[in-house]
């Protein structure tokens, strides 16, 4: 098990030894131990499946470990569920947000609180004006009385850290917070999480993000399948101190993968050739772009700029305003139908919400797409082996492909939607944040493997709001502005400013 010694830095708030848990045959966490402080922010670093989420959701109340003890400044206790830590001061704040949308903003953050109630129930009065103070300690300024859907995802954020304030929490954990925020929301966000480390709060933050990581934290402790690998403060790390005790290799071969061999070819061949694209919500403005065989185009965008819009809109999910969209100069209409017929193949942005059933196996979640066609496999046997095929090549981690996908890690579930994209075997793959909730390890795997895909003759558009990822990938960079196309450049052309320009329809 382990803890390393290091400076002293006083008492630790809270104490975590020996922590073990099992789902079934797979172990996620061995004897593993964590150490927080008062007044510091302890990144959890590790692949998907190092076991950083289940330890945090033990923490947290959200799942019991098998075995290990928890001490809360000097005293043992047991989190039986959420409520039990959260009296004890120990709030998660998990990647998929727990707020109800059709509530208000005070509603969510007094949800279960026994504070804002009198003899008659529910004190209004009390609860606004409660709640208006702690959104001035995130230096929030909103109407506490809107639907919280109606806000956009980096408020929701901090209105469920507002949530864990509420409950006077000292020690807030925060899974992947960054996951579904652009850089200027993460940076509002981290401005947040360092004036709560101030005030003494201690913060646990999981990211797979190296550049976060490194900017934001004072102490990291690493994991490594389900077992403690290292711990050390600020001053000892660096990128290739994480990535060694990650995955076990150093930085030359995790990092930079070459672009693909469509960057040098003069040869292309006009894969998609898309004239005027408008969606009926006015999100996409009359967007023309070709795409060629055997490249990476990436798109990149500041949030709002109508990348996400326009991707669904050119396989079918969004109503097409007009315009036209042809493949190998054949006409391919506005239904989703239509754009699978083409082979065009779009592995979505948020894979819990629109592409993924956490409740049906591994097996079924790749095949999803393919079944009822008429080359589909007959036999159990013939599904399994493909199944297995796809796994094996895309070094999917899982105990069983017939196991719920739910039992498998983000990294290894969006490379389940990958496989179930690939196997189609379309003309066009569309990849909307590829490697959203990805550790760097498999980042890599996926890099290769766009990059495999490309020299065989696939045209492949990722769409990433990190600009680092979007001038590693490519072969051409595409950017878009209010809706339309703002940019298209070759990739040794396309430096970080540039592209910045283009995105904010300032490039002359």
């Amino acid at each position: 098990m382990g803890m390393s010694t290091s400076e002293a830095l006083g008492d630790p708030r809270v104490v975590m030894e020996g922590m073990s848990k099992a789902f079934g045959p797979v172990q996620a966490l061995n004897e593993v131990g964590l150490a927080l402080y008062p007044g510091e922010i302890h990144t959890l670093a590790g692949e998907n499946g190092s076991g950083k989420s289940t330890l945090l959701r033990i923490l947290g109340g959200v799942i019991r470990s098998d075995a290990g003890q928890i001490t809360v400044e000097g005293v043992v206790h047991d989190f039986p569920n959420v409520r039990a830590a959260m009296r004890e001061g120990v709030t998660v704040v998990s990647q998929e947000l727990s707020l109800v949308p059709a509530l208000s903003v005070a509603e969510n953050v007094f949800l279960g609180h026994q504070q804002v109630r009198d003899a008659r129930g529910i004190n209004w009065k009390k609860t606004q004006a409660a709640c208006a103070i702690l959104l001035k300690r995130l230096n929030l300024d909103i109407d506490t009385s809107v639907p919280v859907g109606t806000l956009p995802q980096d408020q929701q954020q901090l209105i469920e850290i507002a949530r864990a304030l509420a409950f006077d929490s000292k020690v807030i954990l925060l899974d992947e917070p960054t996951s579904s925020l652009e850089p200027t929301e993460v940076e509002s966000l981290f401005k947040v999480m360092r004036q709560l480390r101030d005030e003494g709060v201690a913060i646990v933050f999981i990211s797979h993000r190296m550049r976060e990581m490194l900017e934001i934290s004072d102490r990291y402790t690493v994991l490594r399948d389900g077992r403690f690998i290292d711990t050390a403060p600020a001053a000892e790390v660096d990128s290739d101190w994480l990535i060694e005790r990650m995955v076990l290799k150093r930085r030359d071969s995790v990092a930079q993968a070459p672009v693909s061999a469509g960057a040098v070819a003069t040869d292309r061949v006009p894969l998609v050739e898309v004239e005027g694209l408008r969606d009926r919500a006015g999100r996409v403005d009359g967007v023309s772009l070709t795409l060629y065989s055997g490249e990476v185009a990436g798109l990149a965008g500041l949030a709002g700029a109508g990348r996400t819009e326009f991707v669904e809109t050119l396989v079918g999910y969004r109503h097409r305003e007009s315009g036209s969209v042809r493949v190998l100069d054949k006409q391919v209409g506005g239904t989703t139908r239509a754009a699978v017929e083409a082979g065009l193949s779009l592995v979505p942005d948020d894979r819990r919400f629109k592409s993924a059933v956490l409740e049906m196996s591994v097996r079924d979640n790749l095949l999803l797409s393919s079944r009822g066609a008429p080359w589909n496999p007959r036999s159990k046997s013939q599904e399994a082996a493909i199944v297995r095929g796809w796994v094996d090549k895309l070094r999917i981690k899982t105990s069983d492909i017939d196991a719920p996908l739910r039992t498998l890690s983000g990294g290894n579930q969006q490379k389940v939607i990958i496989a179930r994209c690939l196997q189609v075997s379309p003309k066009l793959l569309i990849l909307d944040e590829p490697t959203r909730g990805i550790d760097l390890g498999a980042r890599a795997e996926i890099y290769e493997l766009l990059r495999t895909l490309a020299a065989e003759g696939l045209s492949i558009l990722a769409v990433s709001s990190e600009l680092d990822e979007i001038l590693q990938i490519s072969d051409r960079v595409l950017v878009m502005h209010a809706g339309q196309l703002s940019a298209d450049m070759p990739r040794s052309e396309a430096t970080e400013q540039l592209v910045i320009a283009a995105a904010t329809g300032h490039l002359q």
